[in-house]
């Protein structure tokens, strides 16, 4: 009886140990793309701006597909300049440039995005004839990935080159490893 009762205690300190290993490495991957994954909520609530405004205006009020495309396009990069601004990149934030500069740039960014956008809309839905919703969603998900990408480098400061960053992580390392070394003396 003590063998099995000594034996069922080892196993759940490993499973607790193994659950709080989890745990650690769950929360430095939250930490480490804390960016993309408030991204994502964000840019989720700014694709579902695009969609519904898309809808109405092409299905409800039957204006054109570009026309619809277009505005849905202004009204939900607004929005998501603002949700980026406010919500998103608040880490490593670029001070040098005023707000007016980056929604230049982030506007520059996302009208390069209009056009596979309008395309894949009028490909979709006016010359396949295809649910205009499900083109949308489609839509959406492809422009998202290339928006997040590029609205990275909008927000945040950039490290100019890969030896800066590798310089950079490897300070950050030293930096560990000496908070480890004075924790443990």
């Amino acid at each position: 009886m003590t063998n099995s009762m000594a034996k069922d205690n080892k196993n759940k300190a490993v499973v607790v140990s193994d659950e709080a290993n989890i745990r650690k490495l769950g929360q430095k991957l939250i930490k480490r793309h804390r960016n993309l994954w408030v991204y994502t909520i964000f840019g989720f609530i700014a694709a579902l701006i695009n969609t519904l405004v898309f809808i109405v205006l092409h299905q409800w009020w039957h204006s054109a597909v570009v026309i619809s495309n277009t505005i849905a396009f202004i009204i939900s990069n607004l929005a998501s300049f603002y949700f980026n601004q406010k919500a998103v990149f608040i880490n490593n934030v670029d001070h040098e440039h005023t707000t007016w500069h980056k929604l230049v740039v982030f506007f520059t960014y996302r009208i390069i995005s209009l056009i596979p956008d309008t395309l894949i809309m009028l490909v979709g839905v006016s010359w396949l004839h295809l649910n205009a919703l499900v083109v949308k969603v489609i839509d959406q998900v492809l422009v998202g990935i290339f928006n997040y990408l590029t609205t990275r480098s909008v927000f945040q400061k950039q490290e100019h080159t890969m030896i800066e960053r590798a310089k950079m992580r490897i300070r950050e390392q030293k930096e560990k490893h000496n908070e480890k070394s004075s924790d443990n003396k």
